[in-house]
């Protein structure tokens, strides 16, 4: 295995890294901090970008939608309403208008979702913007930020929503960037479980045990058998339970969804904004381990818990007393994010999504 392999993926998050610890002693600095967002995200932008579009899965079939959404009404009555993800496929009549090629659509669309994420974490940590770059670092080194905005750009736009649903009031704002992220992906349909899952502790880790045994031994998959659902519904679920394409890492990314659960029960921060992150990444959490035997819906799913993750480990850092337990808890963010992200950046799928222009 050659290490490093997409070295200009892993040199922006190392960037991230770097400005973090400048930041960390540069306390009255926000317009700096601001513009070095500013030109990060131009970094990630041009990566994303800049690459063939047509050498993946996804974004060829939105291509080759984007001929069929001319017009406003086309997104109910084409061959891709039946999907329903409105607000997603409403950027193709807008980009109709603005007069763009398919794949400069692509660009505009990635544009959009990834500039919308970063937006999220500028408001998320407007009071330690130091910390946002240190989360940015984290979701750069993730295979999910790459998987997300690559290829399945849809979940990229509802991913983004429910980032910023994170930096307004509770509520009528929260609930409409919910629904916004569900007309882009019907996966995030989960996200409104969060009202329903107000526990404490105990219960979580009981709820999130039965979780794991019901989808782990396909109880969960033999409940849904019983229950008279639309074909439809049962024609997809026939497909996801066979759908093997990221089978082969399953059992880490399951692993690494138990892990990241144990650790924000035992950790977690209690400020309201960390909570309302938590209660996301509990809520997919648990959808993702009832799917665990259909596994295209369950690697979905790991996708929307795996976007807060790098806020929720920040807040676990950012949650302890003393700077000498602070500073031990970010070494050992650090290092396990650096020693995974050897992993990410060598794995096919990066190479795959992003394209073999970054390899060396």
């Amino acid at each position: 295995m050659e290490v490093y392999k997409p070295i200009v993926l892993q040199c922006i998050s190392l960037l991230c890294l770097l400005v973090f610890f400048i930041f960390s002693k540069l306390k009255r600095s926000t317009s700096l901090k601001a513009i070095s967002l500013f030109f990060i995200l131009i970094f990630v932008l041009s990566v994303f970008i800049n690459r063939d579009y047509s050498a993946n899965i996804d974004l060829p079939l939105y291509m080759d939608f984007y001929k069929y959404n001319v017009v406003f009404k086309d997104i109910f009555v084409s061959k891709t309403a039946w999907k329903g993800d409105y607000i997603f496929f409403a950027l193709m009549p807008i980009s109709h208008l603005m007069g763009l090629a398919q794949e400069d659509y692509i660009t505009f669309q990635l544009i959009l979702s990834i500039g919308l994420t970063f937006l999220a974490y500028f408001y998320f940590f407007k009071e330690s913007r130091a910390l946002m770059f240190l989360a940015l670092f984290y979701m750069l080194n993730s295979s999910s930020f790459y998987l997300i905005q690559g290829n399945v750009i849809r979940q990229g736009l509802s991913s983004s929503l429910l980032l910023l649903s994170l930096c307004v009031l509770p509520g009528i704002q929260t609930n409409l960037l919910k629904f916004m992220a569900f007309f882009s992906h019907k996966g995030s349909v989960f996200s409104f479980l969060t009202g329903f899952l107000k526990l404490k502790n105990r219960v979580r880790a009981i709820i999130l045990v039965l979780g794991l045994l019901a989808g782990y031994f396909s109880l969960f998959v033999l409940l849904l058998k019983l229950l008279p659902l639309p074909q439809f519904v049962i024609t997809k679920l026939e497909f996801y339970s066979t759908f093997e394409r990221a089978s082969s890492n399953s059992i880490i990314k399951l692993g690494l969804l138990l892990l990241f659960n144990l650790l924000f029960l035992l950790f977690r921060n209690r400020d309201k904004n960390y909570e309302k992150a938590y209660s996301l990444f509990f809520s997919f959490s648990l959808a993702a381990l009832l799917f665990f035997r259909f596994d295209g819906m369950f690697s979905r799913l790991i996708l929307y818990t795996d976007i807060f993750v790098p806020i929720l480990t920040v807040g676990v850092i950012q949650q302890f007393s003393t700077k000498s337990n602070r500073v031990i808890a970010s070494a050992i963010g650090i290092t396990f994010s650096m020693v995974y992200s050897v992993y990410v950046f060598n794995h096919e799928s990066i190479l795959f999504n992003m394209g073999k222009y970054f390899s060396v």
